[in-house]
């Protein structure tokens, strides 16, 4: 029987602060908490097209997009310990209609996130499309991995729902186990 892949972080970021926890091998369920009901939508989304369950809540705050990246980056690096046996990269691209994300990621105890793609509006219903980058940000360094992230499109929630589904069936694809071994030539990660 294999060890269940849990995971819990406690993000502060500045003065916010957020909570949360990964199961792995989870069902794609999500209970979410943000303070934004379309980011919540899109960790909904983020859950399912990566297998994990995931709870989160983020305290009310100025930076609490950045405490809640920063927690769900922490619960995932906690759940894979010393990362033995996973694939450790994982890539995926998700159409939505006109929109298109490719996400590439490598859990390599690197953080590091690069971005190229824009929005058409400042706002996604009660979002603020310029705090995904700063949670992609907080979310890299969390889980100490280096993110790649490209989309167009016409529509923004359609790009950005797109980047959120991508990026979890990336996650998913990384953290498949393929044997025992630590995934680094230098043995450690």
């Amino acid at each position: 029987m294999r060890k269940m892949r849990k995971g819990k972080g406690d993000g502060l970021f500045r003065e916010s602060r957020a909570v949360a926890e990964v199961e792995l091998d989870g069902s794609g369920s999500a209970q979410v908490s943000s303070g934004s009901g379309f980011l919540d939508h899109m960790l909904t989304a983020l859950a399912r097209t990566a297998s994990m369950d995931l709870t989160a809540q983020a305290d009310p705050g100025f930076w609490k997009t950045e405490a809640l990246g920063s927690a769900i980056g922490l619960a995932l690096d906690r759940s894979l310990g010393e990362r033995r046996g996973i694939r450790r990269y994982g890539s995926a691209s998700v159409p939505m209609d006109e929109a298109l994300a490719d996400v590439a990621l490598d859990f390599s105890g690197r953080s590091y996130l690069v971005m190229a793609g824009e929005f058409r509006s400042e706002r996604i219903g009660d979002y603020d499309v310029q705090l995904l980058q700063p949670f992609l940000e907080a979310l890299t360094v969390g889980a100490r991995l280096t993110l790649h992230v490209r989309f167009y499109g016409e529509n923004d929630h359609h790009k950005m729902e797109s980047i959120f589904k991508a990026l979890g069936f990336a996650i998913r694809e990384a953290v498949a186990i393929e044997g025992t071994a630590i995934p680094s030539t230098k043995g450690v990660i």
